[in-house]
């Protein structure tokens, strides 16, 4: 009898090959990792790699795509009546915990400046970043309508200038690291409520 393919399979796969790459980044940063120790670490050939990613920057792509889920997932309560603020907040401090993880920080860094040298990974991440946006603006224009924040904002533009601070706050840390994330997430929040509140 023939066997059934496992349905779960290739989704166990596709993790497999990305907690591989999380570590050969942590360790040896984006552009020095090389696809044959993300194989090694993963335990796969390159081939199968291969037929997950096509290259090191769709893997990265697949790791900023599991992290915008989870940012969707509470801009998307912001439209079904959460408090915005309280969504960003939560946004924030996992965004700067990942700075407190060991190599994330530099990972992050490195990242954004090799995405300034490479095309497709610029391309890649830039699309990611444009749907983060967008359901980010309409999170705002849904607290707007709720009257929760300032209806004056432009919600476009509130939202690349809230991204902004939260990416800024964060880059910082990786460099300083003087204070801790809950701290920083306070001076987000703090600055944030300020930013979006209704002028009187």
């Amino acid at each position: 009898m023939a066997r059934l393919a496992d349905p779960d399979l290739a989704l166990r796969r596709r993790r497999q090959i990305l907690d591989a790459a999380l570590v050969c980044f942590r360790r040896r940063g984006f552009h020095q990792a090389t696809v044959q120790e993300i194989c090694a670490e993963a335990g796969i050939s390159a081939g199968a790699l291969y037929r997950y990613f096509p290259s090191k920057a769709d893997i990265i792509a697949a790791i900023a795509e599991d992290n915008r889920r989870e940012t969707e997932a509470l801009l998307d309560d912001v439209k079904r009546g959460a408090s915005l603020i309280e969504a960003l907040t939560i946004v924030s401090r996992k965004f700067f915990e990942k700075f407190d993880e060991a190599g994330d920080g530099p990972l992050i860094c490195d990242v954004l400046a090799e995405a300034g040298r490479d095309p497709l990974l610029s391309q890649r991440l830039a699309e990611i970043d444009h749907a983060s946006r967008q359901r980010l603006a309409a999170a705002i224009e849904a607290a707007q309508t709720r009257g929760e924040i300032d209806p004056a904002l432009d919600p476009d533009l509130a939202a690349e200038t809230l991204f902004a601070m939260i990416e800024g706050l964060g880059i910082r840390h990786a460099i300083s690291k003087r204070i801790s994330s809950v701290a920083l997430t306070d001076r987000f929040k703090s600055v944030a409520k300020r930013y979006l509140a209704a002028t009187p």
